[in-house]
């Protein structure tokens, strides 16, 4: 499992500004990996879709983080699967843009919409693409997602791992047929 960048760390626990001390306690431990303390929140009714000030959920910390048991744990719990931080971001476009196949399939398995877009107009296979994560792309084409759909900028999957130089995706993205 890759670590996410220091910086992105310190942003996260800096915009943990939480009306509760529990649901800040869930946040903390979703972004640590600490299912025993999710499970024991969770039993003593923690708002399982509490967010940052920046509506960033449980959800989307373990999904980003790559931690696949937390996130099954919060997918049954009902975590919203579908949910947007204040960037349009979604759990499963973290999940992508990181890398973490596992999640991703269980985000996908659990009804996550594959081309939401977030606010910039990027879907989790334009993040996987430009970050170069081809078991990720290729599992997202697999599941129906929109190998043509545009950003804001006008810029489709294939578009993004070209400029990214990431070869084997567009590669990819070519032979499975995207503009």
């Amino acid at each position: 499992m890759r670590s996410l960048a220091a910086g992105t760390l310190i942003l996260i626990v800096s915009a943990i500004a939480i009306a509760g001390e529990s649901d800040a306690d869930l946040i903390r431990a979703a972004l640590k990996g600490n299912l025993a303390q999710i499970r024991a929140l969770a039993a003593n009714g923690v708002n399982i879709n509490a967010t940052t000030e920046k509506g960033l959920s449980a959800l989307m910390l373990a999904s980003m983080s790559g931690h696949s048991e937390i996130v099954k744990f919060l997918l049954l719990s009902k975590a919203n699967v579908n949910a947007k931080d204040s960037t349009g971001m979604t759990a499963l476009m973290a999940a992508a843009k990181e890398g973490h196949l596992d999640v991703v399939k269980n985000l996908v398995r659990s009804g996550a919409e594959i081309n939401l877009k977030s606010s910039k107009g990027f879907t989790a296979v334009g993040l996987a693409a430009v970050a170069g994560h081809l078991d990720v792309v290729k599992f997202l084409a697999e599941n129906h997602a929109d190998l043509n759909i545009k950003s804001q900028d006008g810029m489709t999957p294939l578009a993004l791992a070209t400029l990214s130089s990431q070869r084997e995706v567009a590669s990819f993205l070519k032979s499975v047929g995207a503009e």
